[in-house]
């Protein structure tokens, strides 16, 4: 055999290494962008989470708004009653008591009924803002569960990207070696 015909299965060896070189460089810069591509996400994961809990801060905000509303709602009710019950007695005792006083009262209960029914119509108001809150807040937790386990897929893939692209190394090198046994002189 001659040195040209010797040289040429090397030479082809020399490739097949160099090319699994090449593959495991593009597989090493596929998982380096996967890794990134994970980190932006794991960013936005963070970023929604926090924005998830300065929400829930306002939900909290929105339903003692709400209950505050419906407390004073409920002290209108009660006084409201109170001058109907006081009417109504001034109304017994009419011979007793002038109308006038009566009719105060009546007006009184029901403007107190008036402002009652619209702290309700508020507190309601709150309600729903707090229900659209909290929806909001679920599907930014949600999304931010997402983006987590997208960036843990790219990870993993990044890693087994990374072990073929070893292997890869392992075997040009294998090759290399091989061709440096073979042209070496017997």
């Amino acid at each position: 055999m001659s040195l040209t015909e010797k040289e040429c299965p090397l030479s082809e060896r020399e490739q097949a290494a160099d090319e699994r070189d090449r593959d495991a460089d593009e597989r090493d810069a596929v998982a380096d962008q996967r890794d990134r591509s994970a980190d932006r996400r794991d960013v936005v994961a963070e970023q929604r989470d926090g924005t998830s809990a300065h929400r829930d801060a306002e939900v909290d905000q929105v339903l003692d708004r709400a209950m505050m509303r419906d407390v004073a709602a409920d002290r209108r009710d009660s006084a409201a009653r109170a001058r109907d019950r006081d009417a109504k007695r001034r109304d017994q005792w009419a011979d007793a008591v002038p109308v006038k006083d009566a009719e105060r009262d009546r007006d009184h209960s029901a403007v107190d009924r008036v402002w009652s029914g619209e702290d309700r119509d508020l507190s309601a108001g709150d309600r729903a803002d707090l229900i659209d809150a909290r929806d909001r807040a679920a599907s930014r937790r949600d999304a931010a569960s997402e983006q987590r386990a997208e960036a843990a897929l790219d990870r993993i893939e990044s890693e087994s990207d990374r072990t073929q692209a070893g292997k890869d190394r392992e075997q040009a090198a294998a090759d290399r070696a091989a061709t440096d046994g073979e042209s070496e002189p017997s």
